[in-house]
């Protein structure tokens, strides 16, 4: 029975990774039919609407137990508008396959050397390896013998960049805030929060004109609100519950995979030499940071 329902989580994790990874080419698709702060607000609401079900179903609580912890909340909403602020800009000009394998492999590298960094942390041995590794992955990827300024703009890269960075940010307050309420609420409110944001950054690009859009459009909308980000990450969640979070973080390595595929499929992307090269690197980099230690199994057993 046991050995049954590991292998459907298994399952659920790998469909929750192809939807995140799908979500890459998805939103290029739209990202030229309406301004970013339009579309953003769009998928923040549907995404806090359908989220709302979930978490009463799942009887989680709404109160935020303390002053800090609504504060971390908020700052956690103002982080995921920024972060889907350089999402879109980043898709406006770059490839979405391209710009999937770089911020989904440079996210958790960011997120261990800001950890390190306000640990006063340096890394030995095999996390040295991996932060190498990491780096030489991100220099492929930005193919930085022919980075220049203007280069760095057109391909979209530097908000590429932005965008691994801010989650990285977003990685560390989600976590902290996770201690004292559940994931799932902490991103109905992120959400919440993000939508009443966006709502006056969107109004002076007629935040109201999307609902005259087509129906392939409010289509994308809804697979990145409630496909994408609402059964991907609950099922994240549960997942992680069930199988431990190392196990359930090792299926994020798909993400940049699909991403890849998917923009490959739906928008005819061929992926290039450079960017298959540098995202090896870089996924193996992300491998041997998240490795446990034989002590950390036992820790986390």
């Amino acid at each position: 029975m046991q050995s049954k329902t590991s292998t459907k989580f298994y399952f659920l994790l790998v469909i929750s990774m192809v939807s995140w990874g799908f979500a890459w080419p998805s939103a290029k698709l739209i990202v030229a039919d309406q301004h970013p702060n339009v579309i953003i607000f769009w998928r923040f609401l549907a995404t806090a609407v359908s989220l709302l079900p979930v978490v009463l179903w799942r009887k989680e609580s709404f109160r935020l137990p303390s002053y800090k912890t609504f504060i971390q909340v908020g700052i956690g909403g103002i982080l995921y508008t920024i972060y889907n602020q350089f999402f879109f800009l980043g898709l406006n000009n770059g490839l979405a396959g391209a710009g999937g394998v770089l911020v989904t492999t440079m996210n958790p590298i960011f997120t261990y050397v800001l950890v390190h960094s306000f640990q006063r942390k340096l890394p030995a041995g095999r996390e040295a390896i991996g932060l190498i590794l990491g780096l030489v992955g991100g220099c492929i990827l930005l193919q930085i013998w022919n980075l220049n300024w203007n280069s760095l703009f057109q391909s979209g890269n530097i908000f590429f960049l932005l965008c691994a960075f801010s989650w990285a940010f977003l990685s560390m307050n989600s976590h902290s805030t996770g201690q004292s309420i559940s994931p799932l609420v902490y991103s109905f409110y992120v959400f919440s929060i993000g939508t009443v944001l966006d709502f006056f950054l969107a109004i002076p690009y007629d935040v109201m004109n999307a609902l005259n859009a087509g129906s392939g459009f409010w289509l994308q909308v809804m697979y990145l609100a409630v496909i994408s980000t609402t059964f991907g990450t609950t099922v994240y969640f549960f997942a992680s519950s069930k199988l431990g979070s190392r196990v359930a973080s090792s299926f994020i390595f798909l993400v940049p995979v699909t991403a890849l595929f998917g923009s490959w499929v739906f928008l005819g992307e061929v992926p290039s030499f450079t960017t298959m090269i540098g995202g090896f690197f870089a996924v193996l980099a992300v491998f041997l940071l998240n490795r446990n230690k034989p002590e950390e199994k036992t820790a986390e057993t």
